[in-house]
């Protein structure tokens, strides 16, 4: 992978990780886990660069629901997220994304 498109992966996930987890507290509750339908019209609302969202389906969906949408190896995408979210301090997991079940699911989004 050339430089430009390290940087731009790099960028992408910074973005998930400081956009995504606000967005899915506030639509659909604290949770541990979310739906990729969920995480989906999550990217699309907030802007993400969806041709990295297989990085967010690894970090905030279930190992079972992320294999239904995605190619990917769901424990190699999460060890990389969580590298590049690192660079700059602590560790980001998709629980830093759970604050409590902060008002229950809304719904939807499947």
């Amino acid at each position: 992978m050339g430089i430009l498109m390290k940087m731009r992966e790099n960028r992408a996930i910074k973005s998930i990780a400081r956009n995504l987890p606000p967005f899915l507290v506030s639509g659909y509750g604290g949770h541990e886990v979310y739906t990729p339908g969920q995480v989906a019209k999550a990217m699309e609302e907030i802007g993400c660069d969806t041709s990295f969202i297989d990085y967010a389906y690894a970090m905030f969906c279930s190992e079972e629901d992320f294999e239904t949408v995605s190619e990917g190896d769901y424990q190699s995408l999460q060890s990389e997220f969580n590298e590049v979210c690192s660079e700059g301090g602590g560790l980001f997991s998709s629980s830093d994304a759970s604050i409590g079940d902060a008002g229950g699911d809304s719904g939807g989004g499947d």
